[in-house]
């Protein structure tokens, strides 16, 4: 087996990635991210308990667990996809036409506007 193959069969790491982290807690990225910085600046009062190592956010398993009240499970469920919505299309009344008949313009040729003038 290869190195990520044991990895994987092993059990849930002890420093899981915000990414681990929103699918460990079925939330966004973002909501994630959001938690992970409010616990880092009020040192693990508020949000989720995090070191900063570099530019990077890492959670404790273990302090993660001690939040869920149980273990992990591993490896984490694949997200599920979702189809993406369609727009309703408009409908249409079948008594109407969609277009519009054209107005008859009245206009005068130059001929009958020189007739009016003069008479």
């Amino acid at each position: 087996m290869t190195r990520r193959a044991d990895a994987i069969t092993a059990g849930p790491p002890d420093w899981l990635t915000v990414d681990e982290l929103a699918a460990v807690l079925r939330i966004s990225r973002n909501n994630a991210y959001k938690e992970v910085r409010r616990g880092v600046a009020t040192g693990g009062r508020e949000g989720v308990p995090a070191v900063r190592i570099d530019k990077q956010f890492r959670v404790s398993r273990y302090v993660l667990e001690e939040l869920l009240g149980g273990p992990i499970t591993w490896p984490l469920p694949a997200p599920v996809a979702v189809e993406p919505r369609v727009a309703k299309q408009p409908t249409t009344r079948s008594s109407r036409s969609t277009t519009r008949p054209k107005r008859a313009v009245a206009s005068r040729s130059t001929a009958q506007l020189s007739l009016a003038i003069e008479s």
